[in-house]
């Protein structure tokens, strides 16, 4: 679902101006430091809370630098680069989720995946200034997301989804499938089945 490349050339695409919020390179950065065993060489996550006035959004860029890097270190595990990307996302995720911010995201999200999937646009820009992401239900226990423009690639975006869906309904089994999507997957559809 991911690779080097695609990766670098959604890379590419992503622009200066283009950020995403703080918590989620914290969460990335401990995430590889935990499951590579060291921290990444020269992005050491910041201790304590932000400093006052510090603007809580960062590069987009230096957050896929990061998870290029961090994916790259666990291939070294044998995990193939998109299993790596996964991986190391669903662990920040879940970090995220068990967050205020994300605790606050999942109460209003409510325990019904379909409610909670339609706000996925809402909630990502929130969170971050580019792309576009639309929600369609297909049924009772399906939905369809699609995404334009999203530069962190859909492993990424599969173990986001994943990692809300199942902290806020720990009784339901997910499953989340590329259903379209060319190289280098900047755009894509997610379908989404409980």
């Amino acid at each position: 679902m991911d690779s080097p490349q695609h990766l670098q050339a959604r890379l590419a695409l992503c622009q200066p101006e283009h950020t995403v919020l703080d918590l989620f390179m914290q969460s990335l950065l401990e995430s590889i430091a935990t499951l590579t065993g060291a921290p990444l060489e020269g992005a050491a996550p910041r201790q304590g809370p932000a400093p006052r006035n510090a603007p809580p959004f960062r590069p987009a860029r230096d957050y896929m630098e990061a998870l290029h890097r961090g994916a790259s270190a666990l291939t070294a595990t044998g995990l193939p680069y998109g299993d790596a990307v996964e991986k190391v996302s669903l662990h920040a995720a879940n970090l995220i989720f068990s967050a205020p911010m994300g605790e606050m995201v999942l109460s209003v999200a409510g325990k019904d995946p379909n409610e909670g999937l339609s706000l996925t646009q809402g909630m990502a820009g929130a969170t971050s200034n580019f792309g576009e992401r639309e929600y369609e239900r297909v049924s009772d226990r399906s939905a369809r997301l699609t995404f334009r423009d999203e530069y962190f690639g859909p492993a990424w975006t599969r173990a986001m989804t994943l990692a809300g869906l199942r902290k806020a309904n720990p009784g339901l089994d997910f499953q989340v499938e590329l259903e379209s999507g060319e190289p280098p997957y900047a755009s894509f559809t997610l379908l989404v089945k409980w």
